[in-house]
């Protein structure tokens, strides 16, 4: 008695299947929408000690297919002082326009970061860092990129 009934349901998923499918030259997923966030990330960041000499990095990467605008944000912060250490930061892309390298923190910081770019069709990357250096450092020093969010425009 099931097996008419489950026929027939069967007959109607495939029918509705192949009635979804198309041509290549329709679209079938035209992306996210205006707000969606594509990546987001709490930091990327380094803390080292008191009391030491040392160095340390930190870094993620992100890529996504998507085309189109998108704004990228986070908070730049740091503690050093120039003297006992020293930090840098990177924000890279092959997404257009060229974002201006800006590496060197010789003070401390606590800066918002706000960029739009464009995408192309097909892969993009993005690339997070941070990295400290300290010597004969006195207290903890920290370097982050505080609430990193890529979002769709």
């Amino acid at each position: 008695m099931m097996r008419p009934f489950l026929i027939a349901a069967i007959a109607v998923c495939s029918l509705i299947m192949f009635q979804s499918c198309s041509d290549n030259d329709s679209t079938t997923n035209p992306g996210s929408q205006a707000g969606t966030v594509l990546y987001s990330w709490d930091s990327v960041n380094v803390w080292l000690p008191a009391g030491t000499s040392a160095s340390g990095t930190d870094s993620v990467n992100f890529s996504t297919s998507e085309a189109g605008s998108v704004k990228v944000e986070f908070t730049i912060q740091s503690n050093v002082d120039g003297i006992h250490a020293k930090a840098r930061w990177g924000f890279y892309t092959n997404a257009t326009p060229v974002v201006p390298y800006i590496p060197v923190i010789n003070g401390p910081i606590d800066e918002p970061f706000s960029t739009n770019l464009s995408l192309a069709a097909g892969s993009t990357y993005f690339g997070f860092a941070v990295s400290l250096n300290i010597a004969n450092s006195t207290e903890w020093y920290y370097v982050k990129l505080k609430n990193v969010k890529v979002t769709k425009q």
